[in-house]
C-alpha cells in the first residue's frame, strides 16, 4: 500500500487512530450522549403541594409563612383555567414554595374540617368565609388572621403581583394600588 509507505503518513496514520481512540474512550468513560446533555439543561418543574385547610393552618403557624387558600368546586371552569394555567406557572410556584402554605378547599364538599374548635364541612367553611363565588382566594398571615379576598380568576403576570403585594408585606403600609403605581 502507497499510503503507508512513507514514515509521515504512517505517523499521521497513527495520530488519527489515537485521536479517534481517546475521543471514543472518553465518550464512553464520561457517558457523554445526547440524552445526558439534554437531560442537563432541562430544570425540573417545582412541584406544589396542596394541604388540606386543617394541616395548611398548622404548617402556615410552624413555619411563619403566609397561608393562600383557594376555595373551588370541581364544576367551576375558571377555578380549572386558575389550576391550569396560573399554578402551573413557574414564578408563581417559585413564590408559593418560598413565601406561602397553599390550602385548597372544595366548597361543595362535605369533608370536615376544624374550625374555632368546631368541626364543619368545607362547604360550611366557604359560608364562614363569605365565598359567593368561584374561584375565590382568600390570604391569611401565619397566625390565622385574615387579610384579604381574591374573588375569580387572576392571570399569572397579576396574580404574581398579588402575591408579592401580600408576602413582603406592603398590604400593612400602603393599599394595592399605591402598591401597582409604586411598582
Amino acid at each position: 500500500m502507497k499510503i503507508f509507505s512513507t514514515k509521515r503518513n504512517k505517523i499521521m496514520v497513527l495520530v488519527i487512530f489515537l485521536v479517534i481512540i481517546f475521543f471514543f474512550g472518553l465518550k464512553s468513560y464520561f457517558k457523554i450522549d445526547e440524552q445526558n446533555v439534554e437531560a442537563v439543561g432541562e430544570a425540573k418543574p417545582l412541584a406544589l403541594n396542596w394541604l388540606s385547610y386543617d394541616e395548611g393552618l398548622i404548617k402556615a403557624e410552624k413555619e411563619g409563612k403566609y397561608i393562600l387558600i383557594d376555595f373551588y368546586t370541581d364544576s367551576c371552569s375558571w377555578c380549572a383555567k386558575l389550576d391550569k394555567e396560573v399554578y402551573s406557572n413557574e414564578g408563581v410556584k417559585k413564590i408559593f414554595l418560598d413565601k406561602f402554605v397553599i390550602i385548597k378547599v372544595d366548597a361543595s364538599s362535605e369533608n370536615k374540617v376544624e374550625e374555632d374548635g368546631k368541626e364543619i364541612t368545607e362547604k360550611k367553611l366557604a359560608t364562614l368565609y363569605q365565598i359567593t363565588g368561584y374561584p375565590t382566594i382568600w390570604f391569611l398571615e401565619s397566625n390565622h388572621n385574615r387579610i384579604a379576598p381574591l374573588p375569580g380568576y387572576v392571570p399569572a403576570e397579576k396574580f404574581i403581583t398579588v402575591l408579592n403585594y401580600i408576602s413582603e408585606g406592603w398590604y400593612k403600609s400602603i393599599s394595592f394600588k399605591e402598591y401597582v403605581e409604586k411598582i
